[in-house]
């Protein structure tokens, strides 16, 4: 007869706690700004705005701050300073084939009662790709405090055995 001991229950240390903390907590803001990101799709109001740099450069450097400025359907004047990843804004209109004249124009998605809360739609929802990787980031550093817990180490490693008896 085997006598089963029990693991020895050990703490977790701090690294363990701030790498779950920093993953949950990039996993959680990357979900809440994608559930923002679909709510201003499904009930956001529509409007066309324009897009503008307006970083200011020294010397040599090419650097790039968008900026879009659009009118609400109440006239309102609006501008704001969209998250999309710059590359993104780039390859939507060789994607949608708009005319270059066109190419500092982008659809607007934004709240009819807080038009401070808008953002762009891009074509094939390319705006999505940063809540994505957020999610990914989250998860991977979940992934990383699970595997290099402590607390793990301790336990009996978990065995599966296909042997037939």
């Amino acid at each position: 007869m085997e006598i089963q001991q029990e693991p020895t229950q050990t703490k977790k240390s701090r690294r363990d706690w701030a790498t779950l903390s920093l993953g949950i907590l990039a996993l959680l803001i990357a979900c809440v700004f994608m559930a923002g990101s679909i709510a201003l799709d499904l009930i956001g109001e529509k409007t066309t705005g324009k897009l503008s740099n307006v970083a200011e450069c020294s010397g040599s450097k090419s650097c790039w701050t968008s900026r879009v400025d659009f009118t609400t359907s109440t006239g309102e004047e609006i501008t704001f300073y969209p998250l999309t990843f710059p590359m993104l804004l780039d390859f939507d209109p060789f994607l949608s084939g708009r005319p270059y004249e066109e190419y500092s124009e982008y659809q607007v998605r934004y709240l009819a009662e807080y038009p401070q809360v808008a953002k762009i739609k891009l074509t094939y929802f390319l705006e999505y790709i940063n809540h994505i990787c957020g999610v990914c980031v989250g998860a991977f550093l979940l992934l990383i405090s699970a595997a290099f817990s402590s607390s793990r180490k301790a336990n009996k490693p978990f065995v599966i055995d296909l042997s037939r008896k």
